[in-house]
């Protein structure tokens, strides 16, 4: 179940975790090369909390859905390690305590309001958060609540929604033309460009270290993402024939297109991705 509406009217987010097995092997950090939002953002809080000054690390998942990445960061960081998520919908903060119930491991999900995090002052490490920026309706303030629960010189990890930038050429082209093919547009509340997410971030305390835009090639990896809104048109022929082309390919390849497409997110992300301003921002970043 992958951003399901609720009868509450909530978009609902519930993944498995990556890290299936007690330990984490080789083999399990391999398949993060599938998942390219976390292969960057897990490395990002990992690369944070080894330095050997930190005996015990404290980790928060703003916006921790249904538990799958509360998961893979324990399992990750260690028994040595305190990973807590919240989240503002209460039926996943309970599915999330389930999943972490049944996967054995320590950790804990909260519920919260969206505006006041429950923890005190300098209570983090690390933050970490994916997908969540976009549904916020005060950004400015939830950006401040996140610097005042992170340590001077923690870490953050964020992914976050965004307008189409400059270089989104074809998102920009069916824009222009009443065509919005965002799956998710009747959440996202809270879009910005890339310099405008540096200023909000800026003025929230955090120096931005790295920044790179995700599935500049959107059109010929994601085909199932643009599949409904383009095909209920009766306008842009050319681009529904390709679309249902591509549409029909994946599907009858999966799972093997869908790892090759994630993959390739992956290389484009950490090659052009730092120069391009497409759609969605990883952000890499740290509490001044």
């Amino acid at each position: 179940m992958w951003g399901v509406e609720s009868k509450g009217g909530a978009e609902i987010w519930d993944t498995e975790p990556v890290f299936l097995g007690e330990q984490v092997t080789w083999r399990d950090k391999l398949k993060l090369l599938f998942y390219p939002k976390k292969f960057v953002l897990y490395r990002c809080v990992l690369q944070c909390l080894s330095a050997p000054v930190l005996k015990c690390s404290r980790v928060l998942d703003v916006g921790c859905g249904t538990g799958a990445t509360l998961i893979d960061l324990k399992k990750l960081l260690g028994k040595n390690s305190d990973v807590v998520g919240v989240d503002v919908v209460k039926l996943q903060v309970e599915l999330a305590n389930e999943k972490i119930k049944k996967n054995g491991v320590w950790a804990e999900a909260l519920w919260y309001d969206g505006e006041y995090l429950p923890f005190p002052d300098s209570s983090f490490d690390a933050i970490y958060t994916s997908d969540v920026l976009g549904h916020v309706k005060d950004v400015r303030r939830w950006l401040a609540e996140l610097s005042r629960v992170l340590k001077p010189s923690g870490t953050l990890a964020m992914f976050a929604e965004s307008k189409p930038g400059k270089h989104a050429w074809l998102r920009n082209y069916l824009l222009k033309r009443g065509l919005n093919i965002d799956p998710h547009q009747q959440f996202h509340i809270s879009l910005y460009g890339k310099q405008m997410l540096k200023e909000l971030l800026d003025c929230a305390g955090f120096d931005v270290k790295r920044m790179y835009s995700i599935a500049w090639a959107k059109f010929f990896i994601h085909p199932d993402e643009l599949f409904q809104p383009l095909q209920n048109q009766n306008n842009f022929p050319i681009l529904k024939f390709i679309n249902k082309i591509l549409y029909k390919i994946k599907k009858r390849s999966h799972p093997f297109s869908t790892a090759l497409c994630e993959f390739y997110c992956l290389v484009e992300m950490l090659t052009i991705g730092r120069f391009i301003e497409a759609q969605g921002y990883m952000v890499l970043g740290r509490k001044r």
